[in-house]
């Protein structure tokens, strides 16, 4: 059978992606890509010639993707195979993976997604892909991540990690209540981190189980590895925070979602920018952010939403709630127990939260302003320190005793 001949051109253009990278807790908006055209105009080329690398590549398997994975189940389902196929491309480091796609334009957001699930992905830098056209008509695309590591370095690193986090697991409470597990984690994090624009490896995990410095992104993520690793669902979560780019987490808990920032519950980033705080040590860590609503959160961090999220309204789990600090009135019978406690002595803090601003305001007038905090620690004629967060109706109270 003779063949038909044709004239084939063939362009294929490489647009290169460079993952979400912060400077501090700022990265830019504006991805840089680089592109090349190659085409071949050969008469003697046939139409065989015009075989698909999807016709011709051994297809790889579907990756299971777990509940864990928050973007992936918020995706419909051509846009969850993509997921998968980009997914088994980072994890397997493999080139040229042909995508179950023709529309460019929905790679960035679905290798994001992929991102946001997976901060075990710490060698990832970015991607390319390929794009292959016949006329005017694309007819496949191939995806290649791009990589800070070879596979051996990435396996090393990945060993160091597992032995950082089987040390602070170690610790960890045992039980069914998810509250007592997340808060261990928070703390220990915050305990073996500092906060430090100029940490290597900032925007993922090896800055914070190797280096013991990272950013918002850093935090969040290392966070959302050993929830994971424990199997509750995290999410991370990038948005704006004081004009900033900033990171934190969605988190499931004890069935409810909520907020955490681990960030700003780090006294080495919050310390220094509080213009209410007062002489004294500010204490190592705070729960300002600590498993909070939609509302509570969105009133300092805006979102950058990749995928639709859930209205967070559960208050249950929220730090205060749980640790009997929350107050719909001023109560002194209350406040006096609290402040006159074995911890509240051992800690010599102790930090208080109001259900609304007119609670908070009655609460600011007469613990401070007619200065009843000194009746209720019996230290008439001594200092306290304290801060407040007017956001979150939250007082701070230190170097009590």
């Amino acid at each position: 059978m003779q063949l038909i001949k044709k004239k084939i051109i063939r362009r294929v253009a490489f647009f290169c992606c460079i993952a979400i990278c912060m400077n501090g807790c700022a990265y830019g908006p504006n991805l840089p890509f680089a592109q090349q055209e190659k085409i071949t105009d050969d008469p003697e080329q046939t139409v065989q010639e015009l075989q698909s690398p999807l016709e011709t590549q051994e297809q790889p398997e579907e990756v299971v993707v777990s509940k864990l994975y928050y973007s992936y189940h918020m995706l419909d389902s051509d846009r969850q195979k993509i997921y998968r196929e980009i997914l088994m491309a980072l994890t397997e480091m493999k080139a040229d993976v042909t995508i179950s796609t023709l529309d460019k334009s929905v790679i960035d957001p679905i290798f994001v997604c992929v991102m946001n699930d997976h901060p075990e992905l710490f060698y990832v830098e970015g991607y390319q892909y390929t794009e292959y056209t016949f006329g005017n008509a694309v007819t496949e695309i191939t995806f290649s991540g791009t990589y800070s590591m070879t596979q051996q370095e990435a396996e090393e690193t990945r060993q160091l990690i597992e032995q950082r986090v089987e040390e602070c697991f170690d610790q960890m409470p045992s039980g069914e209540d998810e509250y007592d597990i997340v808060k261990y984690l928070y703390d220990w994090l915050i305990n073996h981190t500092e906060y430090d624009r100029s940490a290597q490896n900032n925007q993922n995990i090896c800055s914070v189980f190797l280096q013991g410095s990272s950013v918002c992104q850093g935090y969040a993520k290392a966070m959302q590895y050993m929830l994971q690793k424990i199997d509750i669902q995290s999410l991370l979560v990038t948005g704006f925070t004081n004009g900033e780019r900033h990171a934190w987490n969605l988190v499931k808990v004890n069935g409810e979602y909520y907020y955490l920032d681990p960030t700003w519950g780090d006294a080495s980033y919050t310390s220094d920018g509080s213009e209410h705080a007062q002489e004294g040590v500010f204490p190592t860590i705070n729960y300002d952010y600590f498993l909070v609503t939609t509302d509570e959160i969105t009133r300092t961090h805006s979102f950058e939403k990749v995928v639709e999220l859930p209205e967070c309204s559960a208050v249950n789990d929220n730090y205060f709630v749980r640790e009997k600090l929350y107050f719909n009135q001023y109560d002194e019978e209350r406040l006096l127990d609290i402040f006159g406690s074995e911890k509240a002595r051992t800690e010599k803090y102790v930090a208080i939260k109001c259900s609304d601003e007119q609670s908070f305001g009655t609460m600011m007038q007469n613990l401070i302003e007619n200065q009843k905090i000194f009746d209720l620690i019996d230290q008439q004629g001594k200092s306290v320190a304290y801060a407040f967060n007017e956001e979150q109706h939250i007082i701070s109270f230190w170097n009590l005793y």
